[in-house]
């Protein structure tokens, strides 16, 4: 919902456009946060709508997509205060809570954004499968290929592809190191201590997409909240303007908390338990091999039992990596529910926008220091077979094709 206040803000953010000064000053301090409708403001917030998407397009379009989610969730944090706690009709505190979730993950999409880097990896790991897979099965027809035919494909013939198919896979691990090397600066700049090795071991996890998107959502949210400061500050004694963006303020922080919630249950619900599931089947598959073992030996029983050690050993480590993540991510999110509480506080007794400001500055500080608890120390892998195992175990945690 639209709030009535907003075409007076935009005009009084805009109407200094007159001066030159005044506006090549607010251009270069902050993006500007305006409504998606003009027909209140006159030409001379046409012409600075226009002058801030030529020069800050991708923030202008954040707001826009932005300003209508956050609205909307003030109003029904507004409004859920007055429902009842359960209702046979209508709506209750619970169907609120229902818009405002679905909101906040509208919200959380949009702070993320695309991430070309995370995409161009998932590709080329995908044809990396693809080529080891292809590789595994021209061997095993290699086993029954003729030395010399006019018909089916030979012994060298297959060989022949084999070589072609292992150089790919090295060329395609060469560009694939090189995007983890990327993407690692990138999120340097941001303030998360990683490095590529680090990263690769982030995204061989279930939970590495989530960690990378909550990385993204915390910077974005940072710079936000330093735009929101300036307009709370440029509002003066407007309290119904510097109330309206401190609730946008609270919904970003909000986000960010929903964003935690979701990291946490899909650990504590799904990804724990089914690695759990996983290593106990490999135990019993273990213990079964080890009894046929003890009537013949046999080599295939043998791999066998390597195997489901590996898997074992996996899973143990899996598990351990999932605990760490989850204290990290309960440890950042108490900290941000202090935060919240006192935001959510101050939003409902909003006396002056000074102070508004200070706290805002002080929660962006504290941004910067739960950004760093996100991840936990990341290891790089032993060797290639546990690197290997831990892929397999994330794709059948996603759900993948093994």
């Amino acid at each position: 919902m639209r709030c009535q206040a907003l075409p007076l803000l935009i005009l009084l953010l805009f109407a200094a456009s007159a001066s030159a000064d005044v506006v090549d000053e607010s251009l270069q301090r902050a993006d500007a946060l305006w409504d998606r409708t003009v027909e209140y403001a006159g030409s001379a917030l046409d012409r600075a709508r226009r002058l801030w998407r030529e020069e800050h397009p991708q923030t202008a379009e954040l707001w826009e997509q932005l300003i209508p989610r956050l609205d909307e969730v003030i109003v029904l944090q507004d409004r859920q205060r007055e429902l009842p706690e359960s209702a046979w009709f209508g709506e209750d505190r619970g169907s609120a809570d229902a818009e405002i979730d679905q909101l906040l993950d509208e919200v959380s999409v949009i702070l993320v954004g695309d991430n070309v880097l995370r995409e161009r990896m998932r590709e080329l790991s995908s044809a990396m499968a693809g080529n080891r897979a292809a590789i595994s099965d021209l061997k095993r027809r290699r086993l029954t290929a003729p030395s010399d035919s006019m018909w089916r494909k030979t012994v060298a013939d297959i060989d022949a592809e084999i070589d072609e198919r292992e150089a790919l896979l090295q060329e395609q691990q060469a560009a694939l190191d090189e995007l983890h090397a990327e993407m690692a600066i990138a999120l340097r700049v941001m303030g998360l201590d990683i490095d590529a090795t680090g990263l690769e071991f982030l995204m061989s996890t279930v939970v590495g997409d989530d960690v990378i998107d909550m990385a993204l959502a915390f910077e974005q949210v940072r710079d936000l909240t330093e735009q929101l400061e300036l307009l709370t500050a440029d509002s003066d004694e407007d309290v119904a303007a510097a109330r309206r963006y401190y609730g946008m303020y609270t919904v970003l922080l909000r986000t960010l908390d929903h964003m935690h919630a979701g990291l946490l249950d899909a650990i504590t619900q799904d990804y724990r338990p089914r690695v759990a599931a996983i290593a106990e089947r490999a135990r019993e598959l273990q213990h079964e091999t080890r009894s046929l073992l003890a009537l013949r030996a046999n080599p295939v029983l043998s791999a066998n039992l390597e195997a489901q050690q590996l898997t074992i050993a996996a899973a143990a480590r899996y598990g351990d990596y999932l605990n760490g993540q989850q204290r990290q991510v309960e440890l950042s999110r108490r900290q941000l529910a202090r935060d919240i509480a006192i935001a959510r506080n101050t939003y409902e007794t909003v006396k002056m926008s000074g102070d508004l400001v200070a706290l805002m500055q002080n929660s962006r500080q504290l941004l910067d220091r739960l950004f760093r608890l996100q991840v936990p120390p990341l290891r790089a892998f032993e060797n290639l077979e546990m690197k290997r195992e831990f892929q397999r175990l994330t794709s059948s945690l996603r759900g993948e094709a093994a």
